[in-house]
């Protein structure tokens, strides 16, 4: 089941991504960051290729709606990951996915979209890559006291 939901998610970021070619539309501001440095690029590349920014959004920014979650109703963004998770606890997250998201309203249905685990689908390397740069995108001089 999980490896047909990742599936679903990879597939909807490719075809969105051939749409846009299709329709010449532009990348969306913003979408590549002004400056990232050459050691954040392959984590970059991950969360491109496995397509996290279908539902993350762009840089991490901002998801998409997810009717009746907890998280305001949408999928969380992800650039205070470094203010939420060590570097394990990350890792464990990308793992395991998120098999059961929380609802909202607990007498409504369950939301349609929960993250997948990527377990068996990233290698050490690309894991650790892509936690680097899910870390990097911290808004530079944002501390939020926690």
């Amino acid at each position: 089941m999980g490896l047909i939901l990742v599936g679903s998610v990879v597939a909807t970021g490719y075809m969105d991504e051939q749409r846009r070619k299709q329709e010449d539309i532009p990348p969306a501001e913003g979408a590549v960051a002004a400056v990232l440095s050459p050691e954040l690029q392959p984590g970059l590349k991950v969360y491109e290729e496995f397509s996290c920014a279908t539902c993350h959004g762009l840089n991490g920014k901002g998801g998409v709606h997810n009717f009746n979650s907890q998280t305001a109703q949408q999928i969380p963004a992800l650039i205070h990951v470094a203010d939420s998770y060590t570097k394990p606890d990350l890792i464990a997250k990308i793992q395991n996915g998120v098999p059961i998201e929380p609802k909202l309203d607990t007498n409504g249905p369950a939301p349609p979209l929960r993250m997948p685990g990527f377990k068996d689908l990233l290698t050490e390397a690309q894991m650790t890559d892509l936690v680097a740069y899910l870390i990097s995108l911290k808004p530079k001089g944002e501390n939020l006291g926690f």
